[in-house]
């Protein structure tokens, strides 16, 4: 069995290693360690982040070890009628370790950081899902939009 529980800053090395094992699954990275320059400045964010609380972390974690991760960022907007809190959660990060996935890890830690969205009173959960990962979101209510644009300004490390 696992545990579910909030990632805490002793963490840290260990979530930047599941994020990198995650970017070079999807073909970001040429290595599964990623740059030492990435690492670097990865780590610091996460630190950053987690000491303002802007950006949390939720862990499964099974014999002292993390076998998955999913992150939840904050944005507050100008209040909306349908939004009154202007409050919007991002979800990122969701990897499983292979041996651990198709059983149910992942549909945990996404029911975690809802309960935290709504906690933060959040009115909108956003997420980018790639492939046929998109049938765990849908699972729990998600829905496709097509309202979105975006500008990618490249820069390199």
């Amino acid at each position: 069995m696992y545990e579910i529980r909030e990632a805490t800053l002793s963490d840290i090395d260990d979530i930047v290693t599941i994020r990198m094992k995650m970017l070079f699954e999807l073909g970001k990275l040429e290595t599964e360690d990623g740059t030492r320059k990435l690492r670097s400045l990865t780590r610091d964010f996460f630190i950053r982040k987690f000491q303002t609380g802007e950006f949390k972390v939720f862990c499964a974690v099974k014999d002292d070890t993390i076998i998955a991760t999913t992150g939840i960022q904050f944005l507050e907007r100008p209040p909306l009628y349908e939004n009154p809190h202007g409050i919007e959660a991002y979800i990122m990060n969701v990897y499983t370790e292979p041996d651990f996935r198709g059983k149910g890890v992942a549909s945990k830690l996404l029911e975690k950081v809802i309960e935290h969205a709504k906690e933060r009173k959040a009115g909108r959960i956003l997420l980018h899902a790639i492939g046929k990962d998109k049938r765990i979101y849908e699972k729990a209510g998600f829905t496709s939009t097509t309202d979105e644009m975006q500008l990618i300004l490249k820069r390199s490390l």
